[in-house]
């Protein structure tokens, strides 16, 4: 099945032991979540607490080019019935534009400057509190399937996870040049049906993380063709094999949904479908991801299907992000969110108070830059590394101009000055929360394989 890494589901004990920092996050934790009770830790659970809670993330799938966000190629029928069955969330805002920071979002409800995964050998901190740790605390058994290798235990990404299956690439006649980059989802879905098999009767959070739709671009059917090199001469031929993508993770995905049905476990489950970031094609005139926080990498999909099929078939307009994730899930298994998250639940009306926050995005794995957006406007300061010669600072009205091709910073003072303020403001309270950043020494193997895949 692939390297499992098990660790065991509490480390309250550990925390507390530990930094004073650590003391801290236990205490903000305790307040909000736990019951501490003669050593034991009760688990409040609401009645409706789902059975299954299932995080399903494609790497690098932009929404725009999913049928039910309104592509005109309909490739995408599996997840459009996803969307049917459950709410689908037409603004969502990832917190950063490439892999680590932004799941390093989705599992903790943290900002990444507070998170601190935020560079090619950051650590998810271990006085950062997981979803899996909070649902693992109440009884959840929690297993996570990734072939990303940012998402590799070498990055603490296992952290709160009872199992957690750490699938390599395997070579085969289509892996360019004979190396290794990931598991196609046939392959990974293997591993994943044979867990729901053996484990079905039991409740449980998964976490599963695709690559499919991450470059290199491989022709379906496998021919041993794919794309990766960034010519604009073939800006057609690689995005048509990113489409071809696309159609073969739905196919797998469909695979996946209908296991869970055979299994008895679809209807009353919590399911939820989104991605870590977009990926350019040549808009703002670059490739791929992590590179920029334009709309084409930080609007993401979102799709929750909730138990029972609550509120099947709505869409919701209202602003939502990655980091609203894990307090959403938490908010249907009836727990308390613990007071550190920075997320708010999506069950709350699009017009509530705490659904018109902004959202902040930052990226720093080829140079550094920020960007707060509200519901119509958008800045991006670029703080270093401009490779495109792009101005500085940017601002767009995403209403008038959602493609972000005409920069208001210098006509409009007012609004800039506002965003700037509230990027300030953001920033530092989310730096103020930061926990103690930690690095990984990364062996020249291990290097090579991350370059391979772009990053």
């Amino acid at each position: 099945m692939g390297d499992r890494i098990a660790r065991r589901p509490l480390r309250w004990h550990e925390i507390v032991q530990g930094s004073v920092a650590g003391l801290l996050v236990v205490l903000l934790v305790a307040g909000a979540l736990l019951a501490y009770r003669g050593g034991a830790l009760a688990a409040v659970v609401g009645p409706t607490a789902p059975r299954a809670i299932i995080v399903i993330v494609p790497d690098a799938l932009r929404a725009d080019r999913l049928s039910c966000y309104g592509y005109d190629i309909d490739q995408s029928p599996h997840i459009s019935a996803l969307a049917r069955d459950g709410v689908l969330y037409r603004n969502t805002n990832a917190q950063s534009s490439w892999t680590k920071p932004s799941v390093a979002t989705i599992l903790t409800s943290l900002y990444p400057p507070t998170h601190q995964a935020r560079s090619y050998t950051d650590i998810l901190p271990d006085d950062v509190v997981t979803l899996p740790e909070v649902l693992a605390v109440h009884d959840y058994h929690t297993v996570g399937f990734v072939t990303n290798y940012n998402l590799f235990p070498r990055f603490n990404f296992q952290q709160g996870f009872q199992d957690y299956y750490a699938l390599d690439g395997v070579v085969s006649t289509w892996n360019r040049d004979g190396q290794k980059y990931y598991q196609e989802a046939e392959l990974f879905n293997q591993s994943v049906l044979a867990w729901l098999e053996a484990n079905h009767d039991q409740r449980f959070f998964m976490y599963l993380h695709y690559m499919d739709t991450h470059r290199p671009y491989w022709l379906h059917p496998y021919d041993g063709r794919s794309y990766y090199d960034e010519d604009p001469a073939l800006l057609g031929p690689i995005s048509d094999a990113y489409d071809g993508e696309i159609r073969y993770f739905d196919q797998q995905f469909g695979n996946l949904v209908a296991a869970l049905k055979r299994l008895g476990l679809y209807d009353d489950a919590l399911i939820i479908l989104t991605s870590d970031h977009g990926e350019e094609f040549l808009e703002h005139d670059g490739w791929a991801h992590g590179k920029t926080l334009y709309q084409e990498v930080t609007n993401i999909p979102l799709i929750i299907k909730y138990p029972g099929g609550a509120g099947a078939g709505m869409t919701d307009a209202g602003m939502a992000r990655s980091v609203d994730i894990a307090t959403t899930i938490l908010d249907v298994a009836g727990i308390p969110a613990p007071s550190i998250m920075e997320g708010v639940s999506l069950r709350q009306p699009p017009d509530a108070p705490a659904r018109s926050q902004l959202s902040l995005s930052t990226t720093c794995q080829k140079g550094w830059s920020m960007a707060v957006r509200d519901s119509r406007y958008k800045l991006i300061e670029i703080i270093d590394g401009n490779p495109r010669g792009r101005a500085m600072t940017q601002l767009y009205d995403l209403v008038a101009d959602p493609g972000e091709t005409m920069n208001l910073a210098e006509t409009h003072p007012d609004v800039l000055a506002r965003l700037r303020a509230t990027l300030s403001q953001m920033m530092a309270l989310s730096e103020q929360a930061a926990v103690g950043s930690q690095e990984a020494v990364l062996d020249a193997e291990f290097q090579e394989r991350l370059h391979q895949l772009g990053y």
